[in-house]
């Protein structure tokens, strides 16, 4: 290996491009300078290119997720170029300052040349070690074509390196890449990749060291990282085949992966949820009854912060910025602009420092009302010096407090120029700092993709926990009591029945919900420890051990949270869908979801005894070896409580992961699988998402008055080829 910085070939390489017009993605590449010095032996210097112009996609790639999306809208001072985007006006690629596809085959073809020479049986040391890095290239290029599919709808899929403008793959590729085959295009690499990740002796991961940005932000190459678990689970979740109870279906693959992901990295990295959140203080006017309330989203909003740990790895994959263009390296700079952020950079002693100043005049796009309301509409639940004991010294919901994260995502900033607290939104400039990366994956995003998965796979509860209570062994239910029933013994037939209860759980603010079928599912699923054991512990200790995903910004999660229970929350939501969709009464639609998902007069599937009632007392129960079990199996939830919990998560993910890149796509997936799923009318997706984006501008709450929308945009999005960018045309 030639012996150079790594750091000096980074920024050598940040500054490479490809130029592009219009209307071609690539002019013919200059493929004598890919093939300068690269054996496929010694290609760090390449691979470190690949990263780099991931740079050139990764900003357009947030920006028309977050713009397109239910959380966004255009301000007095939106260009063209930007409420084109949001008002989906849909133009040719090119035609668009924020639109370049050939950025993202930019980093296909290099990804292509690369596998193509790449020697993986090169050997030193008796190690084949070009081989984590080949992993890590074939991570890349799949990541880049989901993010091309999510946007694009339908593209060229090429596997080849391209070394002539002119071989039509535009109009004649391989293969037309599509959310329902790029699993299928992708899989056999991905896997061999996954292989060599899992390769306990001769695998991993490769390991470059410290990049310097010169900014006094400092960044290990090891979140430079892309895994191939998060990437087939992504996939698979994309396509999104199946239904609940088949241990087969896209969706149990998708939550495999992750949970792998999420089990070895938890072992390895620490990648647990803590109780990093914001928070919100009650002000009582002494000897009234008037209060205010105050947010404090600070510990919460560290998480974005430039600091050299990400934020004990709740960042997993990012892609560093520089502040000055100066030293070659591309400056992540433009969401911050488009957000109002005026920015100015200096270098002093070979470090660079950057100011941000909010201007209302820079401000192109605010939050929109339904990003507003959502966060107003939850219900902040406060609890005093809470232990996991139950030692609960004080407990109270803060009456129209909302969620409190919204004081970090898109708070009201004052600015010179504006008329008093205007909204900026403000993830790319946390606490008005500039950001010195975008996050690709982060360790929230990942668990509320698991909770997406298993919903659709069957398991709606554990799901509902994973946004409530986080999922740690000792807030489960300690296991299944069964007793047999003996008003069940047919001594002629020589038959019987179990009752099943469930046992205690060791802390207050426990899964209590869970529910006597979805547990008895659980145990006797054929993958359960693949993708469902929370009872994982080693030596050093208990590595399951999170909180909430909700607990972020609505208050710790205990017993006496009504409101947000299972049996509240969820009856509710499906009772909103009910009266959305079928235009039911709303206490028509509250008694029919409760008969859906507390399952009334039959036990319920959240009670202790949920199937059937007590034994009698004193009774004698005879010898049984020889009768039979016929136990009814446990039932599978209704579709429209997996529906609800589904809905739910998607509020969950704007709450969380508002303007950081991934909420069209969120809308788009989760569209589709409504639309996969055959217990829902055939367009149920279809409405859904339009319906939600319809209404971004109404100052409502998020369910009410549903009938109140934009109507031409809703019609628009009635057709699927409109949630999509345009290809370029030939």
């Amino acid at each position: 290996m030639k012996h150079k910085s790594i750091l000096s070939i980074f920024i050598f390489l940040l500054g490479l491009s490809v130029t592009t017009t219009s209307c071609e993605d690539m002019l013919t590449p200059d493929m004598n300078r890919y093939n300068e010095g690269f054996s496929g032996r010694d290609t760090v210097n390449f691979y470190f290119g690949i990263i780099a112009n991931v740079q050139d996609m990764v900003e357009q790639n947030q920006l028309l997720n977050d713009l397109r999306s239910d959380l966004a809208t255009v301000s007095t001072y939106s260009s063209d170029t930007i409420s084109d985007i949001i008002n989906y006006n849909r133009q040719p690629n090119g035609e668009n300052g924020l639109l370049n596809r050939a950025a993202y085959y930019k980093v296909i073809n290099q990804c292509n040349f690369y596998l193509s020479r790449v020697d993986t049986l090169a050997q030193k040391n008796d190690m084949q070690y070009m081989k984590k890095e080949f992993a890590q290239v074939v991570n890349i290029r799949a990541w880049v074509y989901m993010q091309l599919v999510q946007t694009y709808g339908r593209v060229p899929f090429i596997s080849k390196p391209v070394n002539d403008s002119n071989t039509g793959w535009e109009t004649n590729p391989e293969a037309w890449a599509t959310a329902d085959n790029l699993v299928d295009l992708l899989k056999k690499d991905l896997e061999a990749a996954n292989r060599i990740e899992h390769d306990t002796k001769y695998g991993g991961y490769p390991a470059y060291g410290q990049l310097d940005t010169k900014t006094g932000f400092t960044v290990n190459t090891s979140y430079l990282l892309f895994y191939s678990d998060l990437i087939l689970g992504d996939l698979y979740l994309l396509r999104g085949r199946g239904v609940a109870g088949e241990s087969s279906s896209d969706y149990v693959k998708a939550a495999s992966y992750y949970y792998h992901f999420l089990k070895e990295r938890a072992q390895d990295k620490g990648h647990v949820v803590t109780s990093t959140r914001a928070s919100i203080t009650k002000h009582e006017e002494q000897g009234t009854d008037i209060y205010s309330y105050t947010g404090n989203a600070d510990s919460w909003m560290n998480l974005f912060a430039n600091t050299s740990s990400l934020q004990a790895n709740e960042n997993i994959t990012v892609i560093p910025s520089s502040a000055n263009g100066q030293s070659g390296h591309k400056i992540l700079s433009q969401a911050a602009q488009i957000y109002g952020f005026d920015m100015t950079s200096t270098i002093s002693g070979g470090q660079v420092s950057v100011g941000l100043y909010g201007n209302l005049r820079s401000r192109q796009v605010e939050p929109s009302e339904a990003y507003l309301q959502l966060s107003a509409a939850q219900n902040y639940a406060h609890v005093d010096k809470y232990s996991d004991t139950g030692n609960d010294l004080e407990w109270e919901y803060y009456e129209g407090a909302g969620d409190a994260r919204i004081y970090a995502t898109a708070p009201t900033y004052r600015v010179t120029n504006g008329t008093g607290n205007e909204r900026f939104i403000m993830k790319d400039a946390p606490k008005g700092k500039f950001k010195f990366y975008k996050s690709v994956y982060r360790l929230r995003q990942v668990y509320l993709r698991y909770a997406e998965a298993i919903n659709r796979a069957g398991y709606p509860r554990l799901a509902f926990a994973v946004l409530r209570n986080g999922l740690a062994k000792k807030k489960f239910p300690k296991g299944l009591l069964a007793e047999v029933d003996v008003n069940s013994i047919d001594t002629e037939n020589k038959t019987f029945k179990y009752i099943y209860s469930l046992d205690s759980c060791e802390q207050n603010n426990a899964i209590n919900y869970i529910g006597v079928d979805e547990l008895r599912r659980m145990e006797k699923d054929p993958m359960y420890a693949t993708y469902l054991d929370f009872g994982y512990a080693a030596s050093t200790g208990d590595y399951w051990t999170n909180n909430g995903i909700h607990e972020a910004g609505c208050g710790l999660s205990t017993v006496e949270d009504s409101l947000y229970s299972y049996d509240e929350a969820v009856v509710n939501r499906v009772a909103d869908e009910l009266v959305r969709t079928e235009g039911l009464s709303a206490s028509a639609a509250v008694k029919r979801a409760r008969q859906i998902v507390i399952k009334e007069g039959e036990g319920g599937e959240g009670s202790e005894g949920g199937e059937g009632g007590e034994g009698g007392s004193g009774t004698v129960i005879p010898d049984l070896s020889d009768y039979t079990d016929i136990t009814p199996e446990p039932t599978l939830p209704d579709p429209m409580e997996i529906n609800a919990v589904e809905t739910m998560i998607a509020d969950e993910l704007a709450l969380e992961m508002a303007f950081e890149g991934t909420r069209m796509f969120d809308l788009i997936r989760l569209a589709l699988h409504k639309n996969n799923d055959s217990f829902l009318p055939a367009d149920y997706g279809t409405n859904w998402l339009a319906w939600k984006i319809a209404r971004r501008n109404e100052p409502l709450a998020p369910y009410a008055e549903p009938r109140v929308m934009d109507g031409a945009l809703y019609n628009k999005l009635l057709n699927p080829e409109n949630w999509y960018i345009r290809n370029p045309e030939y």
